[in-house]
């Protein structure tokens, strides 16, 4: 007697075998815990150190710095679980920024159609990571390079190396803005990381993310389209980034090119902080969320201590390099209990 399949079950065949799914579930909330953990004596320690850390409002602050990081640092986690790289992050933030500004002050198109385009303006530059990467085989980490460079020279051309200002209330609103006390941008990550977290976790294509950076080879037997999981996270990312650029220049009621410059090194720390793997195959939205909480209240707490804005940079350099040297030793960890159980 031939049993039933579920419906829909058909569309779950080129993800990974349950069994692997539910590894990488189990390794992603354990990541999420030390570093939750991590989070929470950093908190002790800075509110300690500095008791207006812990208030409400500087709270607030921190969820608000952490909120555009994090919508960047998302879609650099699925291109990295899907074992690319986007390194245009920056660039794309100031790009979207500055294309929205230039819009509205010098043309005097509507802002909510300046929005979309500059949101457009990432996925565009997300679609040339894409293109050169899944068709031509190009390695993401030369592309997204390259175009770092390009948006970001783009951006510049585009206000002309200055701030382009007066975008208007109205716009203003998006970075401004607050419901019931909760910043707009806080709100917008929220509903924004909610999304991916759901996509990543709860349907094929986001199985087939981890398939494709676990094992591109196996994913392909199985009947995973590599090149489109591939393109279409990378189209993501540089579309995520332009989102950030529009909030954070709704924020400073101006674009300029040198918005987002420091995002890209703080998104890398906080994905690779929160267990994404730099291998591909691993890694979590709530991992990411929680890095990037973390980056944020660091350099938040550096600020209150009126230690010198270098040190950030030192800081999560050194984070990062701590980051990938426990993944690497986590790696040979289970390669070795591998081993040995054969």
């Amino acid at each position: 007697m031939k049993t039933q399949q579920a419906p829909g079950a058909h569309t779950r065949a080129p993800a990974p075998p349950a069994g692997r799914a539910g590894r990488i579930l189990r390794g992603a909330r354990s990541s999420v815990g030390g570093t939750a953990a991590a989070l929470i004596i950093i908190w002790i320690g800075l509110t300690a150190a500095a008791p207006s850390f812990a208030t409400v409002s500087n709270l607030l602050n921190i969820f608000l710095a952490a909120s555009t990081l994090a919508i960047i640092a998302g879609g650099l986690t699925l291109a990295l679980i899907a074992g690319e790289i986007d390194l245009s992050l920056g660039s794309v933030e100031a790009l979207a920024g500055s294309l929205a500004a230039v819009l509205i002050v010098t043309i005097g198109l509507p802002w909510p159609l300046a929005l979309v385009l500059g949101v457009l303006a990432g996925a565009a530059v997300g679609g040339v990571n894409a293109f050169f990467t899944s068709k031509l085989g190009v390695p993401s980490f030369v592309t997204s390079l390259a175009m770092l460079s390009v948006a970001g020279g783009a951006a510049y051309l585009l206000t002309q190396g200055t701030s382009v200002f007066g975008l208007g209330p109205q716009f203003g609103a998006i970075g401004q803005g607050s419901l019931s006390g909760v910043p707009a941008p806080v709100l917008i990550a929220v509903v924004i990381l909610a999304v991916l977290a759901f996509v990543l976790h709860r349907t094929s294509f986001g199985l087939n993310i981890y398939a494709v950076g676990g094992n591109p080879e196996a994913a392909r037997l199985s009947g995973v389209n590599v090149r489109r999981t591939k393109a279409v996270v990378l189209v993501l990312s540089g579309s995520l980034a332009g989102v950030a650029g529009i909030i954070l220049a709704s924020r400073l009621d101006a674009g300029s090119g040198t918005v987002g410059a420091a995002d890209l090194m703080a998104a890398i720390a906080a994905v690779v902080i929160g267990g994404t793997s730099l291998n591909g195959g691993v890694g979590s939205i709530a991992g990411t969320v929680v890095g990037t909480v973390l980056i944020a209240s660091i350099q938040n707490g550096l600020v209150l201590l009126n230690v010198t804005a270098f040190w950030q940079q030192v800081a999560i350099g050194s984070l990062i390099l701590i980051a990938a040297l426990l993944d690497r030793l986590s790696k040979i960890s289970t390669k070795s209990g591998r081993e040995q159980a054969r």
